[in-house]
Protein backbone atom coordinates (compact mmCIF):
# COMPACT_ATOMS: atom_id res chain seq x y z
CA UNK A 1 0.00 0.00 0.00
CA UNK A 2 1.11 2.97 -0.73
CA UNK A 3 1.48 6.14 1.72
CA UNK A 4 -1.07 8.52 -0.27
CA UNK A 5 -3.71 5.42 0.18
CA UNK A 6 -2.93 4.90 3.77
CA UNK A 7 -3.67 8.89 4.30
CA UNK A 8 -6.71 8.61 2.31
CA UNK A 9 -8.32 5.64 4.24
CA UNK A 10 -6.55 7.74 7.43
CA UNK A 11 -8.75 10.95 6.34
CA UNK A 12 -11.85 8.66 5.37
CA UNK A 13 -11.74 6.92 8.53
CA UNK A 14 -11.24 10.49 10.46
CA UNK A 15 -14.35 11.51 9.07
CA UNK A 16 -16.36 8.24 9.27
CA UNK A 17 -15.71 9.20 12.99
CA UNK A 18 -15.98 12.72 12.79
CA UNK A 19 -19.65 11.77 10.92
CA UNK A 20 -20.84 9.32 13.81
CA UNK A 21 -19.78 11.87 16.90
CA UNK A 22 -21.75 14.46 14.62
CA UNK A 23 -24.57 11.97 14.42
CA UNK A 24 -24.50 11.34 18.11
CA UNK A 25 -24.51 14.83 19.22
CA UNK A 26 -27.25 15.81 16.93
CA UNK A 27 -29.36 13.39 18.47
CA UNK A 28 -28.49 13.80 22.11
CA UNK A 29 -29.33 17.52 21.24
CA UNK A 30 -32.80 16.08 19.27
CA UNK A 31 -33.62 14.48 22.33
CA UNK A 32 -32.95 16.89 25.08
CA UNK A 33 -35.13 19.59 23.27
CA UNK A 34 -37.69 17.26 22.45
CA UNK A 35 -37.74 16.80 26.60
CA UNK A 36 -37.18 20.52 26.86
CA UNK A 37 -40.39 20.82 24.55
CA UNK A 38 -42.26 18.08 26.55
CA UNK A 39 -41.50 20.35 29.80
CA UNK A 40 -42.57 23.29 27.82
CA UNK A 41 -45.91 22.14 27.05
CA UNK A 42 -46.30 20.95 30.11
CA UNK A 43 -46.12 24.49 31.57
CA UNK A 44 -47.92 25.80 29.17
CA UNK A 45 -51.16 23.35 30.18
CA UNK A 46 -50.64 24.16 33.33
CA UNK A 47 -50.45 28.00 32.51
CA UNK A 48 -53.53 27.43 30.84
CA UNK A 49 -55.68 25.65 32.75
CA UNK A 50 -54.69 28.34 35.45
CA UNK A 51 -55.66 31.26 33.47
CA UNK A 52 -58.60 29.48 32.51
CA UNK A 53 -59.66 29.13 36.61
CA UNK A 54 -58.90 32.62 36.93
CA UNK A 55 -60.89 33.47 33.81
CA UNK A 56 -63.89 31.49 35.14
CA UNK A 57 -63.70 32.64 38.66
CA UNK A 58 -63.29 36.65 37.14
CA UNK A 59 -66.56 35.30 35.02
CA UNK A 60 -68.79 34.31 38.02
CA UNK A 61 -67.97 36.74 40.42
CA UNK A 62 -68.71 39.35 37.53
CA UNK A 63 -72.39 38.00 36.71
CA UNK A 64 -72.93 38.00 40.67
CA UNK A 65 -71.91 41.49 40.52
CA UNK A 66 -74.44 41.80 37.37
CA UNK A 67 -77.12 40.29 38.97
CA UNK A 68 -76.94 42.40 42.52
CA UNK A 69 -76.92 45.00 41.07
CA UNK A 70 -80.07 44.42 38.19
CA UNK A 71 -81.69 43.31 41.26
CA UNK A 72 -81.17 46.62 43.01
CA UNK A 73 -82.33 48.40 40.09
CA UNK A 74 -85.35 46.69 39.68
CA UNK A 75 -86.07 47.64 43.48
CA UNK A 76 -85.23 51.17 42.63
CA UNK A 77 -87.26 50.91 39.90
CA UNK A 78 -90.20 49.25 41.86
CA UNK A 79 -89.69 52.44 44.51
CA UNK A 80 -89.68 54.97 41.97
CA UNK A 81 -93.28 53.55 40.67
CA UNK A 82 -94.64 53.13 44.03
CA UNK A 83 -93.75 56.73 44.53
CA UNK A 84 -94.61 57.85 41.07
CA UNK A 85 -98.20 56.15 41.84
CA UNK A 86 -98.32 58.48 45.22
CA UNK A 87 -97.53 61.80 43.72
CA UNK A 88 -100.43 61.35 41.15
CA UNK A 89 -102.95 60.63 43.68
CA UNK A 90 -101.74 63.67 45.34
CA UNK A 91 -101.61 66.23 42.42
CA UNK A 92 -105.22 63.89 41.92
CA UNK A 93 -106.36 65.67 45.31
CA UNK A 94 -105.02 68.92 44.25
CA UNK A 95 -106.29 68.87 41.03
CA UNK A 96 -109.75 68.08 42.85
CA UNK A 97 -109.33 71.12 45.40
CA UNK A 98 -108.58 73.67 43.24
CA UNK A 99 -111.29 72.59 40.62
CA UNK A 100 -113.63 72.72 43.54
CA UNK A 101 -112.00 75.99 44.36
CA UNK A 102 -113.20 77.70 41.35
CA UNK A 103 -116.44 75.84 40.76
CA UNK A 104 -117.68 77.70 43.55
CA UNK A 105 -115.90 80.74 43.06
CA UNK A 106 -118.01 80.48 40.11
CA UNK A 107 -120.97 80.33 41.34
CA UNK A 108 -120.76 83.15 43.97
CA UNK A 109 -119.91 85.09 40.77
CA UNK A 110 -123.06 84.08 39.34
CA UNK A 111 -125.41 84.71 42.32
CA UNK A 112 -123.29 88.46 42.45
CA UNK A 113 -124.52 88.68 38.87
CA UNK A 114 -127.73 87.65 39.41
CA UNK A 115 -128.62 89.88 42.18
Amino acid sequence: MTPEFIAIIALGLTLVGLLLTFRRDARAENQALRSDNRALRAEVRAEIQNFQGQVQAEHHALRAEVHAGIERLRQDVQALTERVFRLEGRVSRLEGAIEGLFARRGDRDRHDDAA
